[in-house]
């Protein structure tokens, strides 16, 4: 009876849930509260030398790679169901907001640059899926009261394989020297503004460093790096994914940190 009902639902309303596939919505409550998770610091092992440099640069990810993630993810980006973005740019908000809260930038001017896409990627999707999440998430966080704007200024240079299947030291070297920059990240707010590197998956850190490094070069050297899943080594998964929750956390006012997180 309830196969018979999703199927009928389906034939209703058209949408399934990216996560368990129940009818109706994009992405259920129960789906979005897993891919939203806890944020934490969630490294890569070993991190690119660009994210770990004096200052050191804080990665954040709303939840690690598994359980319905990848399937949400897959489903924004290459099917594309764009009314994921709403959900998926929320629990990229939830990252860098737990990114502001650690390096202690939640009274500053905020501006989000999201890794840049291939443009052969932009084609065959027909939008931004990087971009799209930095603009949901900024939006999210503006709601939040905080002072966030998203700054596209990054574009892939040259030609940049798909980094799928590759290892960290090909990852590495594909992007060197890939991304360039089109303008300043932070505008007329100039230094007082802290800027976060934002991107759906952290896997090795190569395509954030390489971010990180173009910014750095230009004088402005984000603070985080905020992504909404992070893959995690099994051998270091209990290390990576146990949340980091600072004291001051709880202090924070619920318009900064809302209690629906």
């Amino acid at each position: 009876m309830r196969e018979l009902l999703k199927a009928a639902a389906d034939l209703l309303l058209g949408v399934r849930c990216a996560g368990c596939e129940d009818p109706g919505v994009v992405l259920c409550a129960g789906c979005e509260a897993r891919v939203r998770g806890a944020p934490a610091v969630r490294s890569p092992d070993p991190a690119p030398r660009a994210l770990t440099r004096a200052p050191p640069v804080v990665m954040v990810s709303t939840g690690p790679y598994e359980d319905v993630v990848p399937a949400a993810l897959h489903a924004y980006k290459e099917e594309p169901r764009t009314a994921l973005a709403a959900p998926l740019g929320r629990a990229l908000a939830d990252a860098v907001l737990h990114a502001l809260v650690l390096t202690g930038a939640t009274g500053r001017e905020i501006r989000l640059v999201p890794v840049p896409s291939r443009r052969s990627a932009v084609r065959a999707r027909g939008f931004d899926a990087g971009g799209e999440l930095a603009l949901r998430a900024a939006a999210d966080l503006r709601r939040r009261g905080l002072p966030v704007r998203t700054s596209r200024v990054l574009a892939v240079d040259t030609s940049v394989r798909d980094q799928a299947g590759l290892s960290a030291a090909e990852r590495a070297t594909n992007l060197a020297g890939a991304y360039r920059l089109r303008g300043s990240p932070v505008g007329r707010a100039g230094a007082a503004c802290a800027v976060v590197v934002t991107d759906d998956v952290l896997t090795t850190g190569a395509s954030a460093a390489e971010a990180v490094r173009v910014l750095g070069a230009a004088g402005t050297r984000p603070i985080a790096v905020a992504t909404v899943a992070a893959t995690v080594r099994r051998s270091s998964a209990r290390r990576d994914l146990r949340p980091v929750c600072p004291p001051s956390l709880e202090k924070c006012p619920d318009r900064v940190y809302g209690r629906d997180m």
